[in-house]
């Protein structure tokens, strides 16, 4: 890539104005030259970005470049610290915003201190690469019918017991009330059902405010009005929730998350909730306000006594045959449970099986293991918006592991 060329690209990525084709064309270009080139490129990167307007969409996030700084701090390698920190020392010019742009970039730099391979094998695992997830979804409407939410056009998509259903531009689903005289009251409760695949996400604007994000292979079952004692839904998978304060005949409703083998009451408040059923604990994870977490016990749906979480705590209820579920709280880093939500894998002391489990639900890829693995751990940010071969370029250079893809299938050996 000659340097007219790269130049351009780095002012439309700093307007948001490039095209994934670029931005995949950069990456692989950008992991493959030395360590002095790379820090040329990141002078100019901060000589643009001081002047010009940094287009932020990541207002929020100022605490993800602190992250960053305290891993790098922790690293014990003088020779891995001296590198990490050279490239760092442009990170921290930049806003929180320009900081994560780059981690999208120069990825690599944060996890490890080498190069990655040789334009051979970018090539070759080119040939079988597969792209980043994005908004996709299935609508199942109370009558069973079914709506393709990523076939769908922007607006109005279905109406029902006085709420309006639109799909906006963003890739959202909004639900709320008709302003054609129905009041939305029925004594019987519509559900509607969400449900996104692999390499699937969605977000979902309930009737009463409450704004909820689903991972990939993830579903919630919720009504489409609340107008009981309760508002209820029942998730699987992973789901962000930003629950909305809701009354009804001037009395606070609850809300409350059911999914495997635990009930999660709040009123209003911010929490993450993975469930997925091949990991080997079901974890909420509290950001703001109060939650109370119950076990369901055994067979018959008793339901245990309540955890109540304070902003920066998660629950662990372990996956348990016995009939008495316990679960523990610890405190944890937040941002690495909605990091996902954010548009990044976040990694910190992770075990290839787990990272491989992430990898495979954004990338549909299914993973096989040969032979006895590594105990190697990662720790680092990846933006999800990348292709599969780069994380891989990254996972493999760092953590004695090989990768051969063949569609969507990921063999996964210890390296020679």
């Amino acid at each position: 890539m000659e340097e007219k060329y790269y130049i351009t690209f780095l002012e439309r990525y700093i307007q948001n104005q490039h095209t994934p084709e670029e931005h995949e064309l950069f990456l692989k270009w950008f992991n493959s030259i030395s360590a002095q080139e790379a820090q040329q490129v990141m002078d100019h990167y901060a000589r643009i970005s001081e002047s010009k307007s940094v287009v932020n969409e990541f207002d929020n996030h100022a605490g993800l470049a602190a992250g960053i700084e305290e891993r790098i701090d922790a690293l014990e390698s003088p020779e891995i610290e001296s590198r990490v920190i050279s490239f760092w020392g442009y990170l921290r010019r930049f806003s929180a915003a320009a900081v994560i742009v780059l981690i999208g970039i120069g990825s690599y730099y944060v996890f490890f201190n080498k190069n990655v391979g040789t334009e051979s094998r970018l090539a070759e695992v080119a040939l079988n690469d597969a792209a980043p997830g994005g908004n996709r979804a299935l609508l199942t409407l109370s009558d069973g019918s079914t709506i393709n939410l990523n076939e769908a056009i922007d607006g109005q998509i279905a109406s029902q017991s006085g709420i309006e259903i639109n799909k906006v531009t963003d890739g959202q689903l909004v639900y709320s009330k008709q302003n054609d005289g129905h009041s939305g009251s029925s004594k019987t409760e519509i559900f509607n059902q969400i449900t996104t695949p692999k390499a699937g996400q969605y977000q979902i604007n309930l009737s009463d405010g409450t704004k909820v994000w689903l991972n990939s292979l993830s579903s919630i079952r919720f009504p489409a009005v609340f107008n009981g004692i309760e508002r209820k839904v029942e998730i699987t998978g992973e789901v962000y929730f930003e629950v909305a304060s809701y009354r009804l005949n001037n009395r606070k409703v609850p809300f409350r998350v059911v999914c495997n083998n635990q009930v999660i009451e709040v009123v209003g408040t911010h929490f993450n909730v993975n469930s997925y059923r091949d990991e080997s604990a079901v974890k909420t994870t509290l950001l703001e306000g109060s939650v109370k977490v119950y076990a369901i016990q055994g067979a018959a749906g008793k339901v245990g006594a309540a955890v109540n979480l304070k902003p920066g705590e998660q629950s662990i209820l372990k996956r348990s045959k016995s009939s008495v579920a316990d679960i523990a709280v610890e405190k944890v880093d937040t941002e690495s449970a909605v990091a996902w939500q954010k548009g990044f894998f976040k990694f910190k002391d992770t075990d290839i099986q787990e990272v491989m489990r992430q990898l495979s639900r954004w990338y549909d890829l299914d993973v096989v293991y040969h032979g006895p693995l590594p105990q190697d751990q990662f720790t680092g940010y990846v933006s999800k918006k990348v292709a599969i071969s780069n994380v891989l370029n990254i996972l493999e250079e760092g953590g004695g592991v090989k990768f051969s893809v063949k569609d969507n299938k990921v063999e996964v050996t210890a390296a020679e």
